[in-house]
């Protein structure tokens, strides 16, 4: 089948098609059909595309946008602050930066002027210039530049052992022998940590130039030993921020314990420390640096005598095999415990630094025997050295409190063990002065004023043998002066001469003499005798009844006249802790290497 041709044409006033006029059957052929296809074609994809739904409407052309991160920045003067911009509705991310009160690098680098105040960064992006951010940025002063380093050999603040002194300014600073610090003056101290108390309870205290005038403490008011004995503490000799000190001076400067007897007693463990002050330390201001060999001059010794380790005849310290290897301590002991300064100018010991010094005298003698005898042993004498040193620095602290009025004469068990560091001090520095101590200074020293020969007591040649035979005798309490004068007669006096039914008592029911002879004296003085012995130094102590009270304590035996006193008068001295012989059993218990004073004797005396 055939169907009708037909030709089309575009009605220009019309965007459809329909068929032209016929005449007859043939088509009117129109000249600009072709113009007219193809602009029904271009018409289709305009006009007609809305109706059909054939594509989407054209997207509007999207928007440029910038911003900088929020704030709020803060550069100081001079400093840098890098900033970063985000740019959208664009392919191109390039930006221009601006800034005011610094400059800004093409990376958003700034940096701030020297001016402070408040500016502003401005970005515009390179896309639409049109569009820009801006964020404020508060530019603040330069901090001011660090203080320079101080010079070498100089620092504005020391600190030893717990304590720091801050210095107004840098000084000259080094370090004594024995590791304590000097400054050279003048020098102005500003602070002091840890700080001290201005009000009760008085803590951390510091002292300038000891001793005090009324040998009071002002280190802290805790004092203690048992009973309140705070009489012995003065806020007014302590000193506070800013301290100016010169040439001359020296400053104890204390650390406080957090509760009182706490620190176990050193040489008797079981026993606490009566003291409030764990430990101290001493600055000691110089008119010069000394040479490196320098010990520290005497914290009481105000023209500042310097003494030299290179001095120390060594060569005299003898080198003895150990008696009893096992009972020997270990030398790092007692240089743990006279490492620090030893500050001995209370009279009761009672603000004595606890950590490791003792608070009371008799102890005090132990230690110094132990330490002494050690030394006798034949260790290395490189390791000797540190404690040689720290021993002989105790002597020199002692000696120049001495030389200023200050001294231990006896009572009871408190004023032992002082006498034998300067005499140590003194034959290995071959100085006089120490060597001669007790003549220059006599009735200063506890050991010398409890032993007498009994034909020394007044009028004398009156006795001539004490009750029980013995010819060298306790000198009680108080003691007696170098000519043999009990310095308080009776209960406090020489008693031996008499029977012990004529001894005095205390409060009625204490023999005070012979309970002190046996329990707190005579056993610490067994060591020192003996170190003295053991380097050939009886003439230097200069003072023979000592050495004889010793020996008799140790060789006599007294199972008669402990029977003899508990039969005329009640008292029964039978205990194996107060029996003459022996130092071990007042130690047992109490430190571990307990028979060392006795294996020594037992070794090199007998």
């Amino acid at each position: 089948m055939r169907f009708p041709e037909y030709r089309f044409f575009l009605d220009p006033l019309s965007d459809c098609v329909r068929a032209p006029h016929s005449r007859g059957n043939r088509p009117q052929r129109v000249p600009w059909a072709g113009v007219c296809l193809l602009l029904f074609a271009i018409a289709s994809l305009g006009a007609c595309a809305g109706r059909t739904g054939s594509t989407g409407p054209i997207a509007p052309p999207q928007v440029v946008t910038i911003s900088i991160p929020p704030g709020p920045y803060s550069v100081a003067a001079g400093a840098q602050q890098q900033f970063s911009a985000t740019v959208t509705g664009t392919t191109n991310t390039m930006v221009t930066w601006a800034a005011t009160g610094g400059t800004i690098s093409s990376t958003g680098d700034y940096t701030a002027g020297n001016n402070a105040g408040t500016f502003s960064v401005i970005v515009t992006s390179a896309a639409d210039t049109s569009k820009s951010a801006q964020m404020a940025v508060t530019v603040t002063a330069a901090p001011p530049p660090p203080p320079p380093p101080p010079p070498a050999g100089t620092a504005s603040s020391i600190s030893k052992d717990g304590i720091t002194w801050t210095f107004s300014q840098a000084v000259p600073v080094g370090q004594f022998v024995n590791g304590d610090y000097y400054v050279v003056g003048p020098v102005t101290i500003t602070a002091i940590n840890p700080a001290p108390t201005t009000a009760t309870p008085y803590e951390n205290g510091s002292v300038k130039n000891l001793p005090t005038s009324n040998s009071k403490s002002g280190f802290d008011s805790r004092l203690n030993d048992g009973t309140d004995e705070s009489f012995w503490f003065d806020p007014t000799v302590r000193v506070y921020p800013p301290i100016s000190l010169k040439a001359g001076d020296s400053l104890v400067s204390s650390i406080s314990v957090a509760q009182i007897h706490s620190l176990p007693e050193v040489m008797r463990s079981t026993d606490m420390s009566v003291s409030p002050v764990a430990t101290v330390s001493v600055l000691t201001v110089l008119s010069a640096t000394p040479s490196a060999d320098a010990f520290r001059p005497s914290y009481c010794d105000r023209s500042q005598t310097i003494y030299h380790a290179n001095s120390l005849q060594r060569n005299l310290l003898p080198s003895l095999a150990p008696p009893n290897p096992s009972g020997t301590p270990p030398l790092s002991q007692f240089e743990t415990w006279y490492r620090r300064p030893w500050i001995d100018t209370d009279p009761f010991l009672f603000d004595a630094p606890g950590e490791y010094m003792p608070s009371y005298g008799q102890h005090v003698a132990f230690a110094d025997s132990y330490a002494s005898l050690l030394l006798m042993l034949n260790f290395p004498a490189d390791q000797k050295v540190n404690l040689t040193n720290y021993f002989v620095q105790y002597g020199i602290d002692l000696y120049g409190c001495v030389q200023t009025g200050y001294g231990w004469p006896a009572f009871g068990g408190h004023r032992s063990g002082r006498k034998l560091p300067i005499i140590f001090a003194g034959i290995l520095l071959n100085n006089d002065g120490m060597k001669d101590v007790s003549a220059t200074f006599p009735n200063q020293f506890g050991e010398d004023m409890q032993t007498l020969y009994v034909n020394k007591i007044p009028p004398a040649g009156s006795f001539q043998q004490a009750w029980q035979g013995a010819t060298v005798i306790y000198g009680g309490h108080y003691g007696v002066t170098t000519d043999g004068t009990p310095v308080s007669p009776g209960l406090y006096g020489p008693y031996e001469q008499l029977q012990p039914s004529s001894w005095p008592l205390i409060n009625g029911d204490e023999q005070l003499g012979e309970a002190y002879r046996r329990c707190c004296t005579s056993v610490s003085w067994v060591g020192e005798a003996l170190t003295i012995h053991l380097m050939q130094a009886e003439n230097v102590w200069n003072y023979p009844p000592f050495f004889d009270y010793v020996d008799r304590w140790m060789t006599e035996d007294d199972t008669q006249a402990i029977a003899q006193i508990k039969a005329q008068t009640g008292f029964d001295y039978s205990a194996n802790w107060e029996r003459q012989g022996q130092t071990r059993f007042w130690l047992q218990g109490e430190f571990p290497q307990y028979t060392f004073i006795d294996d020594m004797w037992a070794a090199y005396r007998q």
